[in-house]
This record gives C-alpha cells, sequence and structure tokens, in this order.
C-alpha cells in the first residue's frame, strides 16, 4: 500500500499544484483531506456532509459560483478516491504541509487504523 501522502497527492489532482504560499497549501490540502473523509461513508451520509461542508463555507465564498466549483471539487476529490483507493477506508486525522523551499512543499499525512463506520 501506499503511504498516506503519496495517496493524498494522487487523488488531489491540480488542487496542490496551484498553491501560491503555506498557507494556500494548507487551505487547498484541508480541502483534499475533508473530500477523502467524506468519501469513507454510505452515500447519503456523503451528501449530507457535503452539504453541510458547504453550507459551512458560505461566509467564506466570494460568491455562489466559488461555492459551486467548491462543490465541484470535491466531489472529483471523493469520486478520484475510490476510483484509485476503493479498499482503503482509513480516515486521515491529520496532515501537515512542510515548507522546503520556495514554492517548494512536502506533504505528511497520518491515517487511524479503523475505518469510519458508515
Amino acid at each position: 500500500m501506499n503511504k498516506v501522502s503519496e495517496m493524498i497527492i494522487a487523488v488531489a489532482g491540480d488542487v496542490l499544484q496551484r498553491p501560491d504560499s503555506k498557507e494556500e497549501m494548507e487551505a487547498h490540502l484541508e480541502i483534499v483531506i475533508c473530500a477523502w473523509n467524506m468519501s469513507l461513508y454510505s452515500a447519503n451520509k456523503r451528501k449530507i456532509k457535503l452539504n453541510k461542508f458547504i453550507e459551512s463555507q458560505k461566509p467564506y465564498a466570494p460568491n455562489s459560483e466559488a461555492l459551486k466549483g467548491l462543490e465541484w471539487e470535491i466531489r472529483r476529490i471523493m469520486k478520484q478516491k475510490n476510483t484509485l483507493y476503493p479498499k482503503v477506508k482509513k480516515k486521515i486525522e491529520f496532515a501537515e504541509v512542510i515548507e522546503t523551499g520556495e514554492d517548494n512543499y512536502i506533504i505528511r499525512a497520518y491515517s487511524t487504523n479503523d475505518a469510519i463506520s458508515k
């Protein structure tokens, strides 16, 4: 099995390629982790969790189009996770961004030993 950080990078697609700063990379990583963990639930619970998450982001979004884009990205990441790693059912508990140079980062992530109860 791959390292958790390698799996995160694989499912993230371009999301982790675009950030201009460590803070932005951390924010993007948080979205990937959120999507990964949502993907572990049943379809009904996943939908509820996604709706709650999008609702929680309304105060920070510049407009409704940004929220739609965020929702689309989270759905894409969940689908990618379930396509690439369908048997991996471990929740990611913690992830961090370590800056190793200008615009160069290492991602470390840690998962639980237990799967999420659906």
